[in-house]
């Protein structure tokens, strides 16, 4: 996920009544201290165009990348009640914000538009349940996934093929099935994503009769508590957990190579300490369906299964081990982004071991009051910290956090534009690996 700065400059792209107008915009946020704001105008309004990177329901921001490569921002943006269309927005969707200044200070959303990707002429669309009911029922089709390889590896849909949009592209009808009346289904990342229909419309032009696009793509999937697959390549070299979820016995005997044998009866109690953005890979006899719905349920965002269990594993080839299992504690540690702070230096910080840091807690007066704070941290509100940035030091790191690290990069952003040296923590601060200690109100 690239992240870069959050930046306030609006674009007077209309008429000189509209430049007088934007430009009295710019003076009085210079004259806050304000970064400048980068934005256009479409028939009057500010807009901002580009993917949504986080949404914050308590601090009512979002957060949204425009622009490509290097010349990328990161912008954020309030909303409230009385804004339109926050029901369908969500993180990775493509959307136009259209928003207005308030108080010379706050940009606020009046209206969030998804850039719902458009099917080709012709092409009907497939929805969540027709799908799952035709892939169980093993019907007669193709389902491929148009998206990076990368995601394909991590996770994709039950039997999908991996046929990213350039590659299509690149190969046209070798790509695809030599009867052109086979029925296709294409995927991608969801209804806002164009990958998926520009690769129905490819198919279509090379004479393809029977094509569907699943436009609610992979999110919807599973977000419906559907079974996903990772590719052996992401289990053995990926940063995952994988897990045997069969009787011990079995996983002596065999299991593959990095596992942890957990049985199901000691599930709960071996992942009661697991990051919840841990990536989960299972295989087991039973029941794997099942659990993959339970661990969705309980916080874990990336729950995925071995295609056809252990036997089709070793069918495929796949390394596996043997003999007595060493490993007893499941241990995962996150390779981080771009702007995280590990969890071992935050500790280092709010203990006190570290001086050269200044922490914030970005979450409201209210949560803090509720639920306490960390030890050497200051409380600043993510809507906050654009006016109380004069607080901070700029000859010290500064570490944000909040309940879970979305406001909190939100905030990195913005000091970032600031020119801060910060970082910010994502994590659950309820995650057992967050254990620093709390004072309470």
């Amino acid at each position: 996920m690239n992240r870069t700065f959050f930046h306030l400059l609006p674009l007077c792209l209309m008429s000189a009544l509209l430049v007088g107008g934007c430009a009295a915009t710019k003076k009085a946020e210079e004259a806050q201290g304000l970064p400048a704001r980068e934005s256009v105008q479409e028939s009057g309004q500010l807009v901002y165009e580009g993917e949504i990177t986080s949404v914050s329901e308590r601090a009512k921001s979002i957060s949204i990348v425009v622009g490509k490569g290097d010349a990328a921002k990161v912008m954020m943006v309030k909303f409230d009640g009385k804004t339109k269309g926050m029901s369908s927005v969500a993180k990775g969707r493509a959307a136009k914000v259209f928003y207005e200044m308030r108080g010379d200070k706050d940009a606020y959303a009046t209206e969030v538009q998804l850039k719902l990707a458009k099917l080709p002429e012709g092409i009907t669309e497939i929805r969540t349940a027709e799908l799952a009911q035709l892939i169980k029922d093993n019907a007669a089709l193709m389902v491929y996934d148009s998206r990076p390889k990368a995601r394909y590896d991590q996770a994709h849909l039950p039997g999908a093929i991996s046929l990213p949009l350039p590659k299509l592209e690149e190969r046209q009808a070798a790509a695809l099935p030599k009867d052109k009346n086979t029925p296709l289904v294409f995927y991608c990342g969801g209804i806002t994503c164009p990958l998926s229909p520009a690769s129905a419309a490819i198919a279509k032009k090379l004479g393809y009769t029977n094509i569907r696009v699943y436009n609610e793509g992979e999110p919807e999937w599973t977000t419906a508590l559907l079974p996903t697959y990772s590719t052996k390549d992401f289990i053995l070299n990926g940063n995952v957990v994988v897990i045997d979820l069969r009787p011990s016995q079995k996983a002596l005997a065999g299991r593959i190579k990095g596992a942890y044998s957990v049985p199901y009866e000691s599930l709960e109690d071996k992942l009661g300490d697991v990051a919840r953005n841990a990536p989960l890979v299972l295989y087991g006899d039973r029941e794997v369906f099942e659990v993959v719905k339970e661990l969705r349920g309980d916080g874990f965002s990336s729950v995925t299964l071995v295609e056809g269990g252990y036997e089709g594993w070793v069918k495929s080839g796949g390394a596996i081990e043997k003999g007595p299992i060493f490993a007893t504690e499941i241990k995962w540690v996150r390779k981080l982004g771009k702007g995280e702070v590990s969890v071992a230096d935050f500790r280092k910080a709010v203990s006190g071991e570290d001086k050269d840091v200044v922490v914030i807690d970005a979450r409201t007066k209210e949560e803090v009051a509720e639920l306490g704070i960390f030890r050497n941290t200051v409380n600043i509100p993510l809507d906050e910290i654009p006016a109380r940035m004069n607080e901070l030091p700029k000859d010290k790191k500064i570490y944000v956090h909040c309940s879970t690290g979305a406001r909190a990069d939100m905030a990195y952003n913005e000091l970032i534009n600031a020119g801060y040296n910060a970082k910010f923590l994502l994590l659950n601060i309820q995650d057992a690996e967050c254990d620093c200690e709390i004072i309470r109100p």
